[in-house]
């Protein structure tokens, strides 16, 4: 009962108004994305994400909950106001219009992965010319897809066909495995994992694209640019005290990500 309450004071209250509330109670919704995210024995979310949102969160005397659901209803509690923050997130501009960021937290990877003996080797992305290309979606991988179809049909290549996979429970590597596509884009340490997962021993990433940072993103029309300014200092105290992140990033064997001003002001990272 106290959730239905909490959740109809959200909507009575006038958004305004709500942001500039100090926040003490910050829900975070992800899905089951190893290594980044995922659920333990117990059903309950964990991974690097937890980690460091678990030590902020103290260190600001915030409570947080963190509930991993899949993918696309985590992204709806985010929308709907059911969460204020989620997590993994890839910056893109779309984004940038309704989501605050965090600082950077880590590095991630996306890369083209095809299966042994293949007919054609992906070594360039001008080799995707009429191949059919799996991803999944939507999410910022398949945003990031889309973006290289159209940039190369305005060089005057031949596109490329998108299979758009709408689970995130590791299809794209097993329809490569089985030779059912030509290629699956993907964030390379998740691919892995499900790799790993599946006991697959037949696909290689055969192309490195592209590498790009990991965020936390918060809905704007929750979180005023004060409190978001907050949540991030404390990030980046944590992010210093513990060199980057490093040691708790890993054992995940997930690459720390260096900050700089210029980072900070391209993704538009609030932190004063």
């Amino acid at each position: 009962m106290k959730r239905v309450v909490t959740f109809i004071i959200l909507f009575i209250m006038p958004l305004s108004l709500y942001a500039s509330t100090p926040q003490k109670e910050l829900v975070f919704s992800t899905h089951n994305y190893p290594p980044f995210s995922f659920v333990d024995e117990s059903n309950n979310a964990t991974g690097p994400f937890v980690d460091i949102l678990t030590l902020a969160c103290k260190r600001l005397n915030y409570k947080c909950e963190f509930i991993s659901v899949p993918n696309r209803r985590s992204k709806l509690m985010l929308k709907n106001l059911q969460a204020q923050g989620n997590f993994p997130m890839g910056w893109n501009i779309d984004r940038n219009e309704w989501l605050y960021f965090s600082i950077p937290l880590m590095k991630m990877q996306y890369g083209f992965f095809q299966p042994e003996g293949a007919k054609k080797t992906i070594k360039s992305l001008n080799d995707l010319q009429k191949m059919q290309i799996a991803v999944f979606g939507p999410s910022n991988a398949s945003f990031q897809l889309i973006k290289i179809q159209q940039q190369m049909i305005k060089d005057g290549l031949r596109e490329f066909d998108i299979v758009l996979l709408t689970d995130a429970n590791g299809t794209g590597v097993k329809m490569i495995e089985n030779n059912r596509i030509d290629g699956y884009f993907a964030n390379t340490l998740q691919a892995r994992a499900r790799l790993k997962q599946f006991n697959l021993h037949h696909v290689n990433l055969a192309f490195l694209q592209s590498e790009s940072p990991y965020f936390i993103g918060f809905n704007k029309i929750q979180l005023s640019p004060e409190q978001i300014a907050l949540f991030n200092k404390a990030l980046l105290d944590l992010y210093q005290e513990h060199d980057q992140f490093k040691d708790i990033l890993k054992p995940y064997n997930i690459d720390p990500i260096l900050i700089t001003p210029e980072i900070l002001s391209r993704f538009n990272i609030i932190t004063d």
